[in-house]
């Protein structure tokens, strides 16, 4: 994967990778978004703990796309991962792109 935003055609390319686990999805929404409903293979991980310099046990050589709600936050998010050494990030926008592209969501 380039290290860049994923387009809509992307999105739904990247839904049966991530959904067969070949590409981790990291939410960084908030606790209280994430309860509201996510992808079902998604790993939550608060912006907020990112920001805080703490990073999810992911390995730094992995797929990586980062979604929030609109995408605001996870380009925030995939910067601050590229900063630490994670090589292939990129940024899916929001959940609502995900759901677009045929991704299922569970609440």
């Amino acid at each position: 994967m380039d290290v860049d935003k994923i387009s809509p055609e992307q999105v739904k390319e990247c839904v049966p990778l991530i959904e067969g686990g070949r590409v981790y999805l990291l939410d960084v929404r908030t606790k209280e978004e994430w309860d509201m409903g996510h992808a079902p293979k998604a790993i939550h991980f608060d912006l907020a703990r990112l920001e805080k310099g703490e990073l999810p046990d992911i390995p730094k050589d992995a797929d990586i796309c980062t979604c929030c709600v609109s995408g605001g936050r996870a380009e925030i998010a995939k910067n601050i991962l590229l900063k630490n050494g994670f090589s292939k990030v990129r940024n899916l926008d929001g959940l609502r792109d995900w759901k677009l592209a045929g991704g299922d969501v569970i609440i």
